[in-house]
């Protein structure tokens, strides 16, 4: 185990993207609760539209935040498959590791 943690022959970004991912999910959901509280506060102590316009933005917000995370989240996870990918491409041709030179 920690050998293969040492050697990169085997890359752990795509369980630590999975993991960040629904961390931002929490995070997108707790500030979706944050902005519709805080709409239903306006909406009670200063201005009805007022705190209206903050719970639909708060909603569209979390919406545009949710597929902009997703969006960011899959492209890591992509650059990680195309590495996995082509290691496996090279070692399915059977090229030996490239070396690099002595100093």
């Amino acid at each position: 185990m920690v050998n293969q943690f040492l050697s990169f022959d085997k890359l752990i970004g795509t369980k630590l993207i999975t993991i960040l991912y629904y961390l931002g999910l929490i995070g997108i959901a707790l500030g979706l609760i944050a902005g519709v509280l805080s709409g239903l506060g306006t909406m009670v102590s200063f201005s009805f539209f007022g705190g209206i316009g903050m719970v639909i933005g708060s909603i569209i917000g979390a919406a545009l935040g949710l597929l902009f995370w997703r969006f960011m989240c899959e492209l890591y996870m992509l650059l990680f498959r195309m590495a996995d990918d082509l290691r496996d491409i090279k070692t399915a041709k059977g090229v030996p590791p490239v070396v690099p030179p002595a100093a």
